[in-house]
């Protein structure tokens, strides 16, 4: 299931880019290492393809679509450092196997400073962040030292744009009724100026004793889509 951090495969496509063919991140979204990290990873939330699909849709709706190259998620980590990935992975996969699967639903969508996000009611997020951070808390960015979970619907627009989307999408005829789904795991990408590419997906253990979660079939995007490409965390 593992993808080598410099392969960039038919399989598994490097996305587009998200603004710039180079970002420059600010301070507070270096790593706290000591040294230049020239591999950086994000930790995301991984759900159901039917919830996933739900929000990217909304977010497709009113993000500019010039540069709207990443597909809705919920990002706990944004900047975790290559030099650390061992150590990374292990708390990931000791994390997983003793976590079972919970549910997620949005709430209401608020202004951003330039655009419109959606709360996400996903307390379990909130412990697993914790419990990660504890053990990172040595090397994290500034950035990754807190967490609200929610999804980016709209970003890059002035703030009239975003005053009306705001409006359509609490109220008005297409407005959104909602989404409730499932987080199954945890996904790993790996950040390579300005792109994201799945580098692994760790699926929570079963509900129930005998059963499975879902593990990312990543050789069909259909079906389990990746969360695409982005130089900045939105």
């Amino acid at each position: 299931m593992s993808q080598s951090s410099g392969s960039h495969s038919s399989r598994h496509p490097r996305e587009g880019a998200y603004t710039a063919e180079e970002y420059v991140r600010r301070p507070d979204h270096i790593p706290q290492t000591g040294q230049d990290e020239s591999e950086k990873y994000i930790l995301a939330l991984h759900t159901d393809p039917t919830h996933h699909q739900a929000v990217t849709a909304l977010r497709n709706q009113h993000f500019p679509p010039n540069i709207n190259k990443l597909s809705a998620h919920v990002a706990l980590f944004r900047a975790l450092p290559g030099s650390q990935l061992p150590v990374i992975q292990s708390a990931i996969q000791h994390l997983v196997h003793h976590h079972d699967p919970f549910p997620i639903s949005t709430g209401e969508p608020f202004l951003m400073a330039h655009g419109v996000g959606l709360h996400v009611h996903v307390e379990p997020a909130t412990h697993i962040f914790r419990t990660l951070k504890e053990q990172w808390n040595g090397f994290l960015s500034k950035q990754d030292q807190s967490f609200r979970a929610h999804y980016t619907i709209q970003n890059k627009v002035q703030s009239s744009v975003a005053q009306k989307s705001l409006v359509a999408i609490r109220s008005g005829p297409d407005r959104f009724e909602g989404s409730t789904g499932t987080v199954t795991g945890l996904s790993l990408y790996l950040y390579d100026r300005g792109y994201w590419t799945l580098k692994h997906t760790y699926p929570f253990r079963a509900e129930k004793e005998g059963e499975r979660a879902p593990v990312a079939d990543q050789s069909n995007d259909d079906e389990w889509p990746p969360l695409g490409a982005a130089s900045a965390p939105e």
